[in-house]
Order: C-alpha cells, then sequence, then structure tokens
C-alpha cells in the first residue's frame, strides 16, 4: 500500500494536534495543500476496520437462515 513512513501522524498530544490543524488550516487558506488520496483511502480503510472490529455482530430475533427453511416447490 504505502511506505511505512508516509502515513498520516496520529500524535494524540492536543496541544501538538492544534498546531497541526492551525498549519494545515493556513495551507488551504493560501491553496498550497496537497492531498495523496492513497494515503486518504487508507486511513479511512482502517478507520473501518477497526470500528467493526469494536462492533458486536448485529442480529435480529425473527432473522432465520436459509439452511433452516424447507425447499421451495418449483413453479
Amino acid at each position: 500500500m504505502c511506505e511505512p513512513g508516509s502515513r498520516a501522524d496520529t500524535t494524540p498530544d492536543p496541544v501538538d494536534r492544534m498546531m497541526k490543524l492551525a498549519s494545515l488550516k493556513d495551507q488551504i487558506a493560501r491553496d498550497q495543500s496537497a492531498v495523496d488520496p492513497d494515503v486518504v483511502a487508507e486511513a479511512l480503510i482502517r478507520r473501518v476496520c477497526a470500528q467493526r472490529a469494536d462492533a458486536s455482530a448485529v442480529s435480529r430475533r425473527d432473522a432465520r437462515s436459509r439452511a433452516g427453511r424447507a425447499p421451495r416447490r418449483p413453479r
């Protein structure tokens, strides 16, 4: 996918995050920002995978598997 060092920095330090956001906003205002779509896509995929790993399985009480049904008669 991408080089290990090219991933976006996700530093949890709030002061550092605010400084990076201010810098990014400044770059966007001056139209000097560049977005790597591959890095953005990888970050989105990582986030969705992490959310799915944490979520419990969704199930309905009235849901049935097809294996439990009687076979249909041909028309």
